[in-house]
């Protein structure tokens, strides 16, 4: 695999994917929108589930905020990269990570806002939200991007194209590229921000 990835690559990948994004951002609101209803119409079920996956994520109050921050780096750029990569699966990985998400900020906001008030979530959640979520659109945008070009190229050829082919490659790299250049660094930016409210709040 190449390690350098020229800017007459990636560039190009950024302009094609700029109108997969408009569609990642009405997916997610209308994900967001379902998580909000599900807390209005099941609120003790909400509860619970929020709960359940908060105690899962106990471990990281462990962790001193160098640590924290890396954790929540990784953590999420992982994420973002596979379901970005497994856009070529005909886009259905990342639309369902992109659907996810979207649900899981609904039902974070329909639970916390009367606790917390716009002031409080905007400081809380959407400070380094602002961040992780763009990246999360770009990150969606390339894998809708990989699987567009993926099931174009299957059809052309008429037969099966691997993830990697000659063809595929010069979808991929240029994926990449952008991925290293915009979403790494929102991420980490994110995380940064994350892991001081963290410690604002328990401190």
């Amino acid at each position: 695999m190449r390690m350098i990835i020229t800017e007459n690559e990636w560039r190009p990948a950024l302009l094609a994917i700029k109108k997969y994004i408009p569609f990642s951002i009405l997916l997610f609101l209308i994900s967001f929108l379902g998580g909000v209803l599900f807390v209005n119409f099941y609120p003790l079920l909400a509860k619970e589930s929020f709960r359940e996956v908060s105690e899962s994520f106990s471990f990281l109050f462990n962790f001193g905020p160098a640590q924290m921050g890396i954790f929540i780096f990784l953590n999420n750029t992982v994420k973002v990269f596979l379901f970005m990569l497994l856009g070529v699966l005909f886009v259905v990985p990342t639309i369902f990570f992109l659907v996810l998400n979207g649900w899981i900020l609904g039902v974070v906001v329909a639970l916390f806002y009367p606790l917390l008030g716009m002031a409080g979530l905007f400081f809380s959640l959407f400070l380094h939200g602002f961040f992780e979520f763009l990246a999360l659109f770009i990150g969606a945008s390339l894998g809708i991007w990989l699987g567009v070009s993926f099931c174009r190229e299957t059809r052309k050829k008429k037969t099966k194209v691997l993830p990697l082919s000659p063809e595929m490659k010069k979808v991929f790299f240029p994926a990449v590229g952008v991925f290293i250049r915009l979403v790494v660094p929102l991420l980490f930016l994110a995380a940064v921000i994350e892991t001081f409210i963290i410690f604002f709040y328990n401190h």
